[in-house]
């Protein structure tokens, strides 16, 4: 029986895109799907104790740029740890995705290029035109970028950081498997063998 697990995460976070690269063949791995979950980080955070990055000591905020470098080395993608438009407006792009979801498409695919073309490309995701370029590469229909303007994403939003919250999580990316909860897209591998664990 297919596994399923809950994915928390915010287009601004760099970690989120990380982790939604390698999230598809863990998928093909495992035969198990994912429920996409996009969340209010700054509601977040301040239910959880955590700080936005602008509110961290200048240490963290240097170690946060040398581990981005190290995995974009590891990893084999190319990232702008200092991205020209961060943090950006995520609303509209976050938006697309749940709209895709609501009309039945595969929206994994989609959250990756979104990340790409903020972390990588360095493009606005808050810019229209980005986001329909986005769309048009991903094979998915232009309407989707009316729809995410509808009220009910932004409920949707709402419900999903406290759907977070309620399950203890304080940061992103984070899976949650069973109630488990895993941290960061270098906790994948974790998150791998609780779901081939769960189907023995």
């Amino acid at each position: 029986m297919s596994r399923k697990f809950d994915y928390y995460f915010s287009l601004n976070s760099p970690w989120s895109y990380l982790a939604a690269r390698q999230l598809g063949g863990l998928l093909a791995r495992t035969g198990a799907t994912v429920q996409l979950r996009p969340v209010r980080v700054a509601d977040l955070f301040a239910a959880t104790g955590g700080l936005m990055l602008r509110d961290r000591p200048p240490a963290r905020q240097a170690y946060r740029l040398q581990e981005l470098a190290r995995w974009s080395k590891w990893l084999g993608v190319p990232m702008h740890p200092l991205p020209a438009h961060f943090p950006v407006d995520e609303s509209l792009a976050v938006g697309t995705v749940l709209a895709a979801m609501e009309a039945g498409f595969d929206a994994l695919p989609l959250t990756a290029t979104l990340g790409r073309t903020l972390w990588t490309d360095n493009l606005d995701l808050a810019d229209e035109a980005v986001l329909a370029g986005v769309l048009a590469e991903r094979g998915l229909p232009a309407t989707l970028l009316d729809d995410a303007r509808q009220p009910r994403h932004a409920a949707k939003l709402k419900a999903n950081t406290e759907a977070a919250i309620a399950a203890g999580v304080f940061g992103v990316p984070t899976c949650v498997v069973d109630g488990e909860v895993f941290w960061g897209q270098d906790r994948l591998d974790f998150v791998e063998r609780a779901l081939r664990e769960a189907t023995l």
